[in-house]
């Protein structure tokens, strides 16, 4: 007798459990309906970005602030820097390589009217850089550095 009443008290409880364990889940499915949606990643995303534009954007003036001091030294930088500049803004924009040039190889060169710009403002950058006692005209200078604003515009950086 004692072992049929453990059974039944047995049989009661996992009927009770299962009705709990059923009510819990038809409560969290209609519940899911009110459930809150968080844009605080959207948010703090807009605000990194925003945030990333500005400092771009003030690298650049400096570079373009250096530029116009007008020394073949000033403009020797202002080149490095821009190049550096457009380095920095693939990196953010996750485009894979190791170095600028690996970078620019990954673009989709169809859609990018500045590509060309690019590569002839880069390899005047390597040959500053490689090159003991590379001459820089004061209009090839300014012809680089257009070609570095022409691309970061384009990236839509400045």
């Amino acid at each position: 007798m004692m072992v049929t009443l453990l059974n039944a008290i047995r049989a009661l409880m996992i009927l009770v459990t299962l009705a709990l364990a059923l009510g819990f889940f038809y409560a969290l499915y209609q519940s899911w309906r009110f459930r809150p949606t968080f844009h605080l990643e959207k948010e703090k995303a807009k605000k990194i970005s925003t945030l990333r534009g500005a400092f771009m954007k003030e690298r650049w003036r400096a570079v373009v602030k250096r530029f116009l001091l007008g020394t073949p030294e000033s403009m020797r930088i202002a080149i490095i820097e821009a190049d550096a500049l457009v380095d920095a803004a693939l990196k953010d924009m996750d485009v894979p390589g190791e170095h600028l040039a690996d970078r620019l190889l990954n673009l989709e060169t169809e859609d990018i009217k500045s590509m060309s710009l690019i590569w002839q403002a880069h390899r005047m950058r390597n040959d500053l850089v490689h090159t003991p006692g590379f001459a820089l005209s004061p209009e090839d200078a300014k012809t680089t550095i257009d070609h570095y604003e022409a691309f970061l515009k384009e990236m839509e950086v400045l």
